[in-house]
Formats: C-alpha cells, structure tokens, sequence
C-alpha cells in the first residue's frame, strides 16, 4: 500500500511538472530569475527561520501538560522533521519527530503525533483566518469571493468547536454522536471514529491556560511565513503584493496536500502558479516565482536540517528506515 502511495504521488508530480513547464521559454525563464532583486529576499529567511523557533515554542505549549521541554532543544527536532518531509515520501518527518521526540525526552510518541494532529489543525484554521480576512477587503472574482465567505464560516465553526472540544470534551463527543446518530449507519460509524480521534488528540492541550498561546504562536507562525512571499513579490516588483501574498501563502499550502513526490514536487509550483493567475502573472514570471519560492522556503530549513540530524547522531537513511518501520506498524 505504501508503494503504491509512492507511485501515485509521483506520478501525480510527473504530470503537473509537464503541464507547468511544456511551454516555459527557458531562455525567458532565466532573464526573469536573473532580473529580480535577491537582495530583498535575503532578510527574510531569518524571518522563515524564526518561524521555526515559533513552532517550537507553540510545540512546547503542546507538551506542557505532558512533561516540560526547553524549546531550544525542541527547535532541532523541529528542523529535521521539516527536512525529513522535503526529502522522504509521505511526510514521513512526522514520524521520525515522533521518535526523536519519545528517544530524547521519554515522551509517548503516540502523544507526540496527536500534538501534529492538533498543529496542522491549528495551521489550517489560521490559514482559512488568513483567506477569509482578505477575501472581505480585496475585489477578488465573484468566485474567489465565494471561497472565501466560505473559509471564514469554516474559520469560525473550526475554531469555536477546537475550544470547545478542549473545554468540554466529554459534551463534545456526545454532541458528535448525536449527530452521527442520525446519518446512515456505515457512513455515521466511520466519521464517529474519525471525530472521536481528533478529539481525543486535543486531550494534548488539558491545561486550558495553553489554548490561547496555541492559537497566538499559529498566527504568528503563518505571519512569518507570509513574510517570505511578500519580500518575493516586492522582488518581482508586482503589484498587490500584500494580498498577493496572503493569497498565494494560503492556496499554496493547501495544494501540496495533494499526494505527490518528496519535496511537494509539482503541487507546490503547481498551487503557488495557479493563485499567481488570480493576479494576471503567469507563464515565466509565474513559474520563476515558484522555483524562487521554493528555495527560499525549503533550502534554510534543509540545510537546518542536516545539521542538526548529524548532530543527534543520525543518518538520512537511519531515519529512512525508522520512518518505515513506524508506518508497518
């Protein structure tokens, strides 16, 4: 099943390369990358680092309840769980912070994976916060518009449930099987089972003093983030370039959660080229922006990564093989 997951991602990635590059002028391409000025872009990575120490920090908050970790020793494992996604199938950085999570601290790491559950929760709320505040001030077509309404209802249904759940567990669950009580019995049973998961991983998050931090790191954390596409654009010299970015940040996310290579190869250039369309850039500039972006984003973190994997002793193919023995299992 996992190889088969494999091929469909790459395979997935192989057709969007050639549909985004099957008529780049490469010539073109290359005066645009050259024309830009990297030298607004440079600041930002610190900014993109920083958004790391940040998720260390809200993963700190996470853990509290469990056992107390200095956040400098959770920004290492961090990195590498960053870099193992960019460079292994199937997120497997997951899984091998997981384990370095349980080797080096002695905590579950069954508890640490409800706590990535819970982060990319979070992410996705404050991402959908993010295209429903912009989609109210910016004239975007009547569509994009409608996406957005859409994003801020999810935004705000999403949110108040994750309180609630934390609040009043015990209610939520109860409420959810009322629910589910009244579809189809198959179809009731499944997304009982799923929502009851969910809910039990916010069990990470007992101290209700910890729930606002969790939400105020993910706001900063995604603020961050969004820091880098904006300096990409002032280097491009769009136009927009707040809306831009806050637009192009939250659709690009969301895209390279289509299965595909290691790296996100394909649906990240692909998501990232199709929100650049909702503001006329396209072709060469569209895609040059891509690849800009992504080393932008993924080469510091990598780099971060590497090092701090040699340092805990660790081989790129050790973690290939943990990761491996953790999804069997």
């Amino acid at each position: 099943m996992k190889k088969i997951k494999n091929l469909i991602g790459i395979a997935i990635s192989i057709v969007l390369l050639y549909l985004l590059f099957r008529n780049v002028e490469f010539k073109k391409l290359g005066d645009v990358l050259l024309g830009i000025n990297y030298l607004v872009i440079v600041p930002a990575i610190l900014l993109q680092i920083s958004s790391y120490w940040v998720r260390s920090l809200r993963w700190s908050a996470m853990l509290g309840s469990i056992k107390k970790v200095k956040t400098s020793s959770l920004f290492p494992i961090i990195c590498i769980n960053y870099m193992a996604n960019s460079v292994l199938p199937l997120r497997g950085g997951d899984i091998v912070r997981a384990y370095l999570i349980g080797r080096n601290h002695n905590i579950s790491k069954t508890a640490a994976l409800s706590t990535v559950i819970v982060e990319k929760i979070y992410d996705g709320i404050t991402l959908l916060l993010f295209m429903g505040a912009i989609s109210l001030v910016y004239p975007f077509p009547k569509s994009i518009k409608s996406l957005g309404l859409i994003a801020t209802i999810i935004f705000a249904g999403a949110l108040l449930f994750t309180i609630f759940v934390v609040l009043f567990k015990e209610r939520a669950l109860k409420l959810v099987k009322f629910i589910t009580g009244l579809l189809p019995e198959k179809i009731g049973t499944n997304i009982m089972k799923i929502t009851t998961k969910l809910i039990e991983g916010f069990d990470i998050i007992k101290d209700k003093k910890s729930l606002m931090p969790v939400i105020m790191y993910s706001i900063i954390i995604w603020a961050l983030e969004g820091s880098l596409v904006l300096t990409i654009a002032v280097a491009f010299g769009v136009d927009n370039v707040f809306y831009l970015s806050v637009f192009t940040l939250v659709v690009t996310n969301f895209g390279i959660m289509i299965p595909s290579a290691p790296g996100n190869l394909g649906t990240f250039e692909g998501a990232c080229s199709t929100a650049l369309n909702v503001f006329k850039i396209a072709g060469n500039t569209a895609i040059g922006f891509a690849l800009v972006y992504r080393v932008f984003l993924y080469v510091p973190v990598t780099t971060l990564g590497f090092i701090f994997l040699l340092k805990e002793g660790l081989s790129l193919s050790l973690v290939t093989s943990i990761r491996d023995k953790k999804l069997e299992n």
